[in-house]
Formats: C-alpha cells, sequence, structure tokens
C-alpha cells in the first residue's frame, strides 16, 4: 500500500513538473558581438590609433548599459577591426563624443479607441557622434574625419523583454549600417592624403 501511494506521489510529481516547464517563459535570445572584421581595413599614416571615449550615459532616461550590444560598444569594435596603424609617427584618435540611447514613454490614447488597439508605449531616440582626429603627424596641422547618425524606434506595449532585447540589437546593428558608410566617406574625403 505504501509503495504504491509513494508510486502515485511520484506520478504526480512528475506531471506537475511537466505543466510547469510546459508555462515556463522562451529562453533568452543570444546576441553576437557586433565586429566588422569583415570588412577591409582603413590604414592610416600614424604610428598608433587611440580610442577616446568622451560619452557619459546622461541618467536614468538612458538605457544604454541594458542593451545586448551597446552603440559604444559596436564604436570601440569598428575602430578595432576597420582602422589600422601603418606609419612611424603621429595618432589617430577615434574619438567618441556620444553614443546615448534615452527611453522616452508615450502617452496612450484612453477610451474605446485605446482599449482595443496595441499601442506603442515607448520610444527609443539613438545619437552617435564620432570625430577621428589625427595629430603629430608631420606637415599637417589640422587632419579630421567625423561622423553623425540618429535613429529612434518605437515598441508595443505587448512586448515581451526578448523582444525588446532584440528590438535593442537591432537599433544598435542599424545604426552601425548607417555609420560605416558615412565614417569611411569621410576619411577618404578629408584624410585622403594621409591613407595609405
Amino acid at each position: 500500500m505504501i509503495r504504491l501511494n509513494l508510486t502515485r506521489t511520484i506520478a504526480a510529481f512528475t506531471l506537475i513538473a511537466i505543466a510547469v516547464s510546459g508555462c515556463a517563459s522562451p529562453p533568452a535570445p543570444k546576441f553576437p558581438d557586433l565586429r566588422f572584421t569583415h570588412m577591409p581595413k582603413i590604414t592610416l599614416d600614424v604610428a598608433s590609433i587611440e580610442i577616446v571615449d568622451n560619452f557619459q550615459s546622461a541618467g536614468a532616461a538612458h538605457i544604454e548599459d541594458r542593451m545586448p550590444v551597446s552603440p559604444e560598444t559596436a564604436l570601440r569594435n569598428w575602430a578595432q577591426d576597420r582602422l589600422e596603424a601603418g606609419g612611424v609617427s603621429g595618432v589617430a584618435k577615434f574619438i567618441i563624443n556620444s553614443a546615448a540611447v534615452s527611453e522616452t514613454k508615450l502617452t496612450k490614447k484612453g477610451g474605446i479607441t485605446g482599449a482595443f488597439t496595441t499601442q506603442q508605449s515607448h520610444r527609443y531616440d539613438a545619437d552617435l557622434r564620432v570625430e577621428l582626429r589625427l595629430e603629430g603627424v608631420p606637415r599637417v596641422s589640422k587632419a579630421f574625419a567625423e561622423a553623425n547618425v540618429t535613429r529612434s524606434q518605437t515598441i508595443g506595449e505587448d512586448a515581451s523583454i526578448n523582444v525588446r532585447e532584440q528590438m535593442w540589437f537591432d537599433l544598435t546593428e542599424s545604426l552601425m549600417k548607417d555609420y560605416d558608410p558615412l565614417m569611411s566617406n569621410s576619411i577618404r574625403t578629408h584624410l585622403s592624403d594621409l591613407i595609405r
């Protein structure tokens, strides 16, 4: 009798475990690091490349540290992967002035329309501002390139954390797709004599 009750108890716990695991939330998505090693190097006539990070997050409205890959990290990766020193003197300073993403809570519609509509709950505004300055290069007093990129994205009120994180990753990826040709063209335009 005791053995039969024990078997029933084990079976009941097994069914409960299966039911609970079926209700569990989907696993968190895994995001790749955004790298640019598949793209050609831009070799500059300087002895070294230096990354200077002037960006500081501006407070509670900013969500860069919650993103799977922040724009700041993506910009650092771009500089490491795409820029190369090929000279004997001088330095190319890759200066990150802004890599901000702010979150704004949106006002929702009330009434029947609001009750039966999935509304956009938040807007994310991203701002990248980067300079590439060459210093200490013989016979060059002032040489720099720059690129500024902005993007905005909204998200629905019913978005899960996984959907939100995917949107954040996509936002960073889109920013870098805009940024790369802008900075590459600026370097070719303004620093053409210093590309090797």
